[in-house]
């Protein structure tokens, strides 16, 4: 039976794809050459001998100007779990929803403008529209998609989205967010069997920025595998649709996890593959630089590192507005402090394979600016910098800074618990060595991070 159904399934990708070719007056040659394909692949998918790549549907939908209509296709094809035949695709399942922590969090119903914290509407794009956030939440947002799928219910998702992100920036992480955004995200893609054209293509859209912060929230609990299923995912859906920015999100994500994880080869190959799909848009050549610098930082390549930081340094000058709209985290205040982050984070890495004290000391001054403009709802990222300046003390060989700088924080550290935090206070307690007995107190110094 499931077998007769990816059959189905591939037919009537087929019979679509064949269609559209015939009224564009192409052949299937002629197609196959524009698209970059065999012949013969194009010929077994019209026969529905073969299950459709998502890039292919992709592609194809463009050049045929399809509406979605074969991405949509395509999804609803390969998101059938199947087993069976040399053609058939195994889909992973999703992860389930983590049990909530705590109440969801009360949101009001309020108007945004969309882009709003680097979510663009999937149906205006960079035009932009407004979106009502829904005061009751993902329940009120699937009551509107009951029948069509449609402009309504993909705004509500995209105005969703939003609050979640704000959620996830302005605290140290809300206990139902993780819960909250993963059954929203669920709830998305079972709608893309029903969404047809445009529609379609927005909700995968924003499937994958949600599974992009689906997946950083389990890194952050300390769910590496599940959390990179998520990213996986992300990049999966983000290629398919065409979303280029946040396939650099989640590139770049797995990028930094493998840096936590000290594995600067696997760090470098997911940096590379961010460069790689950035095309026109300069924001994605900044970002993916710097984190190709601290790759090398952690090698030990001081004159790479200073090559790519010092790329994306002169490269942030030339950033447009539409750079600045899609990634709002290099405006302003916010932009210097993401930027000497990551700077000062390569630096002390680097300081610490060389054995350099200088290069330590210009790792504390990167540290100290980001630590400066880092906005104030951003607690957790205040904490993250806060030891990350401390360290960089640490391993410019002054102690007792370091323990000035960090001590008043650590009881909010140690509340704290998020993976990113553990790890620059694990690297700061092991630098610190006998010493680090100093910054804890009677009720705290029992107290052990989670790795």
């Amino acid at each position: 039976m499931r077998g007769q159904q990816a059959a189905t399934g591939r037919d009537r990708f087929g019979r679509e794809l064949r269609r559209l070719r015939e009224r564009a007056g192409l052949t299937q040659v002629q197609l196959a050459a524009r698209l970059g394909y065999d012949h013969t692949y194009l010929s077994k998918l019209e026969s529905g001998a073969r299950a459709p790549r998502i890039s292919f549907a992709s592609a194809a939908d463009d050049l045929l100007n399809a509406g979605g209509a074969l991405l949509a296709l395509a999804t609803q094809l390969r998101a059938r779990r199947r087993s069976g035949g040399e053609a058939v695709a195994v889909t992973a399942p999703l992860p389930c929803p983590p049990p909530a922590d705590g109440p969801a969090q009360p949101r009001r119903s309020q108007r945004v403008e969309l882009p709003a914290y680097g979510v663009m509407c999937p149906l205006h794009e960079s035009a932009g529209c407004t979106v009502t956030v829904p005061a009751a939440g993902l329940a009120e947002v699937l009551q509107e998609g009951t029948g069509t799928v449609g402009a309504a219910t993909v705004h509500g998702f995209a105005a969703l989205l939003t609050t979640y992100i704000e959620a996830d920036l302005d605290s140290l992480s809300a206990a139902s967010l993780p819960s909250e955004v993963e059954q929203a995200l669920r709830a998305l893609i079972g709608l893309v069997p029903r969404a047809r054209g445009a529609v379609a293509v927005g909700v995968l859209k924003l499937a994958a920025q949600y599974a992009d912060l689906a997946g950083w929230l389990r890194v952050e609990r300390g769910q590496h595998g599940i959390g990179m299923a998520w990213l996986h995912r992300s990049l999966e859906w983000a290629s398919a649709s065409g979303q280029h920015g946040t396939a650099c999100e989640a590139l770049t994500n797995m990028s930094v996890l493998a840096l936590m994880e000290g594995d600067a080869a696997t760090a470098l190959e997911y940096g590379n593959a961010a460069a790689a799909v950035g095309g026109d848009r300069r924001w994605i050549a900044v970002e993916a630089n710097l984190h190709l610098a601290r790759g090398h930082a952690l090698l030990g390549d001081q004159r790479e590192f200073t090559r790519l930081a010092d790329q994306a340094r002169r490269a942030v000058a030339r950033l447009g507005e539409r750079d600045r709209v899609e990634a709002p985290w290099f405006r302003d205040a916010e932009g210097e402090a993401w930027i000497a982050s990551h700077l000062a984070a390569g630096l002390r890495d680097l300081a610490q394979t060389t054995g350099d004290r200088a290069i330590a000391g210009r790792a504390v001054r990167f540290a100290e600016t980001s630590l400066a403009n880092v906005p104030a709802r951003m607690h957790g990222s205040k904490l993250l910098l806060t030891l990350r300046l401390a360290d960089s003390h640490a391993c410019a060989g002054d102690l007792d800074a370091a323990v000035a700088v960090a001590r008043p924080v650590i009881p909010s550290v140690l509340t704290a618990r998020t993976t990113r935090i553990d790890h620059e206070l694990d690297r700061l307690r092991g630098r610190l060595g006998e010493r680090s007995g100093e910054l804890f107190d009677d009720r705290s110094a029992g107290l052990t991070c989670r790795h």
